[in-house]
């Protein structure tokens, strides 16, 4: 009994190891293979879950704490793991009931931000900004709370209450936070058609270094819409090569190059479009840049479904 409890030992140590250099996956591998060995030693299980959410195997690590929660289902990190792995998951509501098993650790930030989370992506629009409200008082710096605070707020439709949480979010400086939220702000300019301000406030969004397809597209129909197809071009260009499947994209940029008399570079990105059947009227400028080309039957069968 006594060399089966010192080889425990000896291979919780290795796996302890792992966890403290940083590797997770192989710590939990190790944790999994000894839970085999020992079932009766719950312990084993929490570790496992904890390595493999550390690793952000969240599916792997939901498993192997559920299994904990048969034996702990008490357990307040327990629960705490589960529901942050649910959330991972995508299992916004389903989580909740841990959170809420998991209520006495509410002191911690990391407990106020994924129950805030959760309460957010569940449609609890005052729910979350409750939490992201506590979780503010116990970290004013932190810029996620403030940003959640104001989405929550203005949710609820609290646009004071929105604002100033917005406000606070911006004396902290630079964030992922704040540059959320002023491409929110440059997205619904753009929307509002309020094309000017928008290329102004997507530009600046740009400079903060945000690599997004439709942050292109939209910077590109701004240009377009203030000052013609060519200045459009390089950004239309770039949303494409950044994702290809961005459709709004393929067909600004493909009208780009027939009102530019680029039929030939324009046909590809029409008839990706088209056949996506997104708007009919591409149809007819495909068969416009067809015709161009001389593919005079290709331009018949284009304009029959323009029709």
């Amino acid at each position: 009994m006594i060399w089966v409890l010192l080889i425990l030992l000896a291979q919780a140590d290795v796996a302890r190891d792992a966890m403290r250099m940083g590797r997770y996956e192989e710590a939990a591998k190790l944790y999994v293979a000894l839970a085999k060995q020992y079932p009766q030693d719950f312990m084993i299980r929490y570790n496992a879950g904890l390595a493999y959410y550390s690793a952000k195997k969240y599916a792997a690590a939901l498993a192997e704490m559920k299994t904990f929660l048969k034996s702990q289902p008490a357990s307040a990190q327990g629960n705490l793991i589960a529901g942050a792995a649910m959330l991972k998951l995508g299992q916004a509501c389903p989580s909740l009931p841990y959170f809420e098993r998991a209520k006495t650790l509410e002191s911690l930030p990391e407990y106020l931000e994924q129950r805030a989370e959760a309460e957010a992506a569940c449609g609890h629009h005052a729910e979350a900004a409750r939490w992201f409200e506590l979780m503010t008082q116990k970290q004013p710096k932190n810029s996620r709370g403030w940003y959640g605070l104001g989405l929550a707020r203005n949710a609820e439709g609290n646009e004071a209450a929105a604002k100033a949480a917005f406000e606070r979010l911006t004396l902290l400086g630079p964030s992922p936070e704040l540059r959320r939220l002023e491409r929110d702000v440059a997205r619904g300019l753009w929307k509002a058609g309020r094309f000017a301000e928008a290329r102004d406030a997507l530009l600046r969004v740009k400079g903060l270094g945000l690599n997004e397809a439709a942050l292109e597209y939209e910077l590109g129909d701004c240009h377009e819409k203030l000052d013609g197809p060519e200045p459009a071009l390089p950004f239309y260009r770039a949303a494409v090569r950044l994702d290809p499947k961005l459709l709004s994209a393929q067909a600004a940029l493909g009208r780009a190059l027939v009102t530019l008399k680029l039929p030939i570079e324009a046909i590809p990105h029409l008839e990706i479009a088209a056949m996506a059947n997104i708007d009919k009227s591409l149809w007819l400028a495909l068969a416009n840049a067809y015709r161009a080309v001389g593919r005079n039957q290709d331009a018949r069968v284009a304009l029959q479904k323009a029709r």
